[in-house]
């Protein structure tokens, strides 16, 4: 932040969580997007590993003991939990946003049951999020952050159900989110695999 007022003299703008409406959201650029109706693995991080230090591209966040993490089934199967890029969700946040995966035909892919050995159960979340495409660097402070954090343009900043602030890289949001003129139900476009950012849901 020093930096930032070397350059342009006043403290920065930051992020943070709060109460927004849907005009406050709409007049700052924010639109809606559906969540993809797919399978996370979550677990519950117990006592003993807490807390969690989870880095990601620009940031590092920190789960305590009760918190839910979630993981992408999108790497093969065989590795340690870390590798399936995990995401701390608030417990209060996890309860009124995610709901049990029970799917009669469902069958867990090879990762899916690789995951459910190491103690993860299969959800899916049930609501969208408010949204926009960051087109300059923009301080946040996420939940889990100890302080706020300067996201990159071309990241996506994130507005969570209790108004709470994160951000994520263009290929883990298309990946998560149903883009403009997507149907819920059709699978994202192939995207680099560079840059993910193992953060929130």
């Amino acid at each position: 932040m020093n930096l930032w007022r070397r350059l342009f003299g006043s403290k920065p703008r930051v992020i943070r969580q709060r109460k927004w409406t849907e005009a406050e959201l709409r007049a700052q650029g924010f639109r809606y997007y559906a969540s993809r109706k797919q399978v996370t693995m979550v677990r519950r991080l117990p006592p003993e590993e807490a807390p969690k230090v989870i880095k990601t591209p620009w940031d590092t966040i920190v789960a305590q003991a009760g918190y839910y993490i979630a993981y992408q089934t999108n790497n093969p199967p065989g590795k340690p939990l870390d590798a399936y890029e995990p995401r701390p969700i608030e417990p209060r946040i996890f309860k009124e946003t995610y709901a049990r995966w029970r799917e009669p035909n469902w069958k867990p892919s090879p990762t899916e049951a690789h995951l459910m050995k190491l103690g993860c159960k299969p959800y899916y979340k049930t609501v969208g999020v408010w949204a926009k495409r960051l087109t300059e660097p923009t301080y946040v402070q996420s939940l889990e952050s100890d302080q706020p954090t300067l996201a990159p343009a071309g990241a996506w900043l994130c507005v969570g159900s209790a108004g709470e602030p994160w951000t994520v890289t263009d290929e883990w949001f298309r990946r998560r989110y149903v883009m403009p003129g997507k149907k819920p139900g059709q699978k994202p476009a192939p995207a680099s695999a560079k840059g993910k950012t193992p953060q929130r849901a």
